[in-house]
C-alpha cells in the first residue's frame, strides 16, 4: 500500500460540528434550465435543454453522461459560474426558503472541486496559503489571524489551526500545511482541493470528474472519502462523471443526461438494474468487464468486452467548449 493511501487510511475522524442537516431538507432546485452559448455564423447552440432536478440535504446525486452531454456546463451553473439562459438554479437562503442567488459572484453554500486540481492552486503557494484562500477571500493572510466565526455558532480559531484541522479530516498530516501545492502528487492535490471546498462549510459541493485524472487504487481512496465526509458533515454532493460505474458506485440517485436533456433519472440501483432509456443501456453496455476464458493447461486470460456507444463525430471547428459537438455530415 502507497503512502498516499495509508495517509488516508489512517486519518482521524473529526466529528461534525454543529447538527447535521435533515435529509429531507431541499438544498438545491433546478427549474426548467435552459443554457444556449453562441456560435458565430450557426446560431446559438444548446448545450442544457429544459432541465429540472431537486437534490436534498446529506444527498450524492449523480449526473453521468459522455463528453458534450452538457454535465460540466449544469456543474457551472449550480456552482454560479455561469448564468442560465432561461430558468432558475434555487438555493437555501438564511430563513431556510430557497431562493435565486442574490450576487453573480457565486454563492458560499456551494464549493467546487475540479477535475485538474493542479489549475485551481498556485503551485508556488503552501498548502496552508491555498486553504486559507478559503476561509479569508481578497483580504490579507497570517496564521496567527482568527478566521471569522462559524455558521454553527462556534468561537472562531486561528487560520492555522483551522487548515490544519481540514488537512487531518482529508487524511493529510499537518506537516503539509508547510509544503508547497507543486511538492504533492495528483491525489494529494485533490485531498487540499477537498479541504478547501470543506473550508466555508458549504451546503452542497460540487465535484466536477474529481477522479478521472486520477490513477485506480487513489481513485476508490478518494470516493471513499467523499462518502465519509458526507456521511460526518451532513452535506450534499453533486457528483459529475463520465463513468456510470463510479457514480453507481458512490451515488444515491442518478441522473442521466445527452445532448444537453436529463434522459433518465432514479435511484442508483434502479437506473443501473433497470434501464429504461436506449441511450442508458449504451452507457451501461460500454463499461468493460473482465471475462475469463480458459486457455488450456490453467492459462486464463481477461478479455474486455465493451459495447459501443453510437453518435456523431464532432467538427472541431464548430465544437464550443462545454457544449454538445454538432452533428458531422
Amino acid at each position: 500500500m502507497s503512502d498516499e493511501e495509508s495517509a488516508v487510511q489512517a486519518a482521524t475522524s473529526e466529528p461534525a460540528a454543529g447538527a447535521v442537516a435533515s435529509r429531507a431538507d431541499v438544498v438545491l432546485r433546478v427549474e426548467d434550465l435552459v443554457v444556449d452559448f453562441p456560435v458565430a455564423h450557426h446560431g446559438p447552440k444548446r448545450a442544457v435543454d429544459h432541465v429540472s432536478l431537486e437534490m436534498r440535504a446529506g444527498e450524492i446525486l449523480g449526473i453521468v453522461g459522455e463528453s458534450g452531454s452538457g454535465k460540466t456546463t449544469m456543474a457551472r451553473l449550480v456552482a454560479g459560474f455561469l448564468q442560465p439562459t432561461s430558468g432558475a438554479v434555487l438555493l437555501p437562503r438564511p430563513d431556510g426558503t430557497l431562493g435565486a442567488r442574490r450576487t453573480t459572484r457565486g454563492h458560499r453554500d456551494v464549493q467546487m472541486v475540479f477535475q485538474q486540481s493542479a489549475v485551481s492552486m498556485n503551485p508556488r503557494m503552501p498548502v496552508w496559503k491555498v486553504i486559507g484562500e478559503a476561509y479569508s477571500p481578497n483580504r490579507w493572510m497570517s496564521k496567527g489571524r482568527v478566521v471569522p466565526k462559524r455558521r454553527d455558532g462556534a468561537d472562531g480559531v486561528t487560520l492555522e489551526s483551522a487548515v490544519k484541522a481540514q488537512l487531518r479530516r482529508v487524511g493529510l498530516p499537518e506537516s503539509y500545511a508547510t509544503k508547497r501545492a507543486a511538492e504533492l502528487s495528483g491525489g494529494e492535490k485533490q485531498r487540499v482541493a477537498i479541504a478547501r471546498a470543506l473550508a466555508p462549510r458549504p451546503v452542497i459541493i460540487v465535484c466536477d470528474e474529481p477522479v478521472s485524472s486520477l490513477d485506480v487504487s487513489i481513485r476508490a481512496v478518494i470516493l471513499n472519502l467523499f462518502e465519509r465526509l458526507r456521511d460526518e458533515l451532513g452535506m450534499a454532493l453533486f457528483f459529475i462523471s463520465h463513468d456510470i460505474s463510479v457514480v453507481a458506485h458512490l451515488a444515491d440517485r442518478v441522473v442521466v443526461m445527452h445532448d444537453g436533456k436529463a434522459v433518465e433519472s432514479g435511484t442508483a440501483r434502479e437506473v443501473i438494474d433497470n434501464p429504461q432509456d436506449e441511450y442508458t443501456r449504451r452507457l451501461i453496455a460500454a463499461v468493460p468487464s473482465l471475462e475469463r476464458i480458459s486457455l488450456g493447461e490453467g492459462r486464463r486470460e481477461a478479455t474486455p468486452r465493451t459495447a459501443p456507444l453510437l453518435g456523431s463525430l464532432p467538427r472541431p471547428a464548430l465544437n464550443v467548449p462545454g457544449t454538445n459537438p454538432p452533428t458531422a455530415r
